[in-house]
């Protein structure tokens, strides 16, 4: 009886080369952990934070069941910046999902409150400037409200967004154009990941390393050539 030992790196993949690709997808370009996609596997980075290049050239990315275009990343602020694609060509096609985060990953960026859309509403006696209307099979009424709220009596859906609280006063006052509604969707909002990924990411860097996540222990990673490391960020 013969035993043959096999070495251990022939039994995995070497995250330490495969995590040194970046993603890049139209105007985003070279971005590495704490995302991953496109040709970095899921062990490089959080498995929330995953980008996809479509076939237009587009990045995006899905948050709680919307997909988004991603529009900027800065790795060092941790900022991503993000603008629904089913509000990218108007108000009228939504997939009826409220615009939320998922908590342990995310925070909204700062100078942004809710816009609510209700959609098939029945008109207002008089028009008014912030009643828009789609056209649908019955010609759908569109009202706006300030906040997160839920649909109105006589409206069947609603959709809240974020939007700059700069906008706000032209809502509130019923001065908003449809084009300048449209505008301000389609020019997104910001949010912030949590932890201080670059700070991690910066020390494996320096120790030689590539920054990567373990899926087992949940924990990010620093993949180093021939052999590597976990550590739990904080």
């Amino acid at each position: 009886m013969i035993f043959v030992e096999i070495p251990l790196s022939l039994c995995h993949d070497d995250f330490y080369s495969t995590c040194r690709n970046m993603f890049s997808c139209g105007n985003i370009k070279n971005i590495d952990f704490p995302f991953w996609g496109d040709i970095r596997p899921s062990d490089c980075g959080y498995p929330g934070l995953k980008l996809n290049c479509e076939r237009s050239g587009v990045a995006t990315i899905e948050i709680m069941k919307v997909n988004y275009s991603v529009l900027y990343v800065d790795l060092n602020s941790q900022i991503l910046k993000i603008s629904r694609e089913d509000y990218r060509d108007g108000i009228c096609s939504p997939v009826y999902v409220n615009s939320t985060l998922d908590p342990t990953l995310f925070d909204f960026g700062p100078g942004y409150q809710n816009l609510t859309l209700h959609y098939g509403c029945a008109p207002y006696p008089i028009h008014i400037p912030s009643e828009f209307t789609c056209d649908f099979v019955n010609g759908d009424v569109v009202h706006l409200e300030l906040g997160d709220t839920g649909p109105l009596e006589d409206c069947n859906a609603s959709v809240f967004v974020p939007i700059p609280s700069l906008v706000a006063p032209e809502i509130w006052m019923r001065l908003i154009s449809l084009s300048k509604l449209e505008e301000t969707i389609r020019d997104g909002f910001e949010v912030r990941w949590k932890g201080d990924t670059a700070g991690y990411c910066n020390h494996c860097k320096e120790s030689m390393g590539v920054c990567g996540y373990d899926l087992n222990s949940n924990t990010p990673t620093c993949y180093h050539d021939n052999d590597h490391y976990t550590g739990t960020h904080t």
